[in-house]
């Protein structure tokens, strides 16, 4: 059987207990501080089904009818009409919201003209399949593979050109740098980030800490934000 990082370690006992809880955290578990350390500690950290599976399982169709951590996502995908089969086709890296980002987050800090939003059908069933297609990478990527603090700039499944503005109907906070190519920066942090408990975390275009990686559907990897993480927005610093 295939095995996976401590990393995962960290992923499957979070995701085990059940729900990402707003403000929910790792405390307690005693991690490695030295990045050095060897790749060989092992726990199975395959969620046996595919991306579109685990997500599925989790928004409506999960037996604990308290575990609905990803039905704002889930919610997400169905208005805006993206193709659900995006979330079988192997080979990607899937960005996955916990509810709060998405209500606490992203409706709370994603403008359409004025006015924040207060569900997904405050922006265009557009805006939202660009977003959520910006959330898909096209390879997979885990701590394995990734640079340790150098970004590696990489393709997502958004079309090259709607990110050469800052949309006035899907407006990202933050100072926006044209981003023509749709790509996401990505790297692997090289310090234990002690206030958030996160150790050594993948980092989405230089800011965002992924709260839960390397999960392994059967069609690529998993990633999850949750809590008060921002979600990451669609453009990046300049190099």
């Amino acid at each position: 059987m295939k095995r996976i990082t401590i990393f995962s370690i960290i992923a499957v006992a979070f995701l085990g207990i059940g729900s990402l809880m707003s403000g929910c955290s790792l405390a307690g578990l005693s991690l490695q501080k030295d990045y050095n350390r060897s790749l060989d500690d092992t726990l199975d950290a395959h969620v046996y089904k595919t991306a579109w599976g685990y997500l599925k399982s989790r928004a409506y169709q999960n037996a604990s009818p308290s575990d609905t951590i990803f039905r704002r996502m889930y919610d997400g995908i169905i208005y805006s009409g993206i193709d659900t089969n995006e979330y079988t086709k192997p080979n990607r890296t899937y960005i996955f919201l916990q509810n709060t980002v998405v209500t606490g987050q992203l409706w709370a800090k994603y403008k359409n003209g004025s006015a924040v939003g207060t569900k997904w059908q405050s922006y265009s069933k557009t805006d939202v399949k660009n977003y959520l297609s910006y959330l898909i990478l096209l390879g997979t990527y885990t701590h394995r593979n990734l640079s340790v603090t150098k970004d590696q700039e990489i393709q997502t499944l958004a079309p090259a050109g709607v990110y050469t503005t800052n949309p006035t109907t899907f407006l990202a906070p933050g100072t926006f740098n044209p981003n023509p190519n749709s790509t996401m920066m990505v790297h692997v942090s090289n310090a234990n980030t002690v206030t958030s408990q996160l150790d050594y975390p993948i980092v989405l275009n230089t800011s965002i800490n992924v709260n839960v990686s390397d999960l392994l559907a059967t069609n690529g990897v998993i990633d999850v934000l949750s809590g008060s993480t921002n979600p990451p927005p669609f453009f990046f610093p300049p190099q």
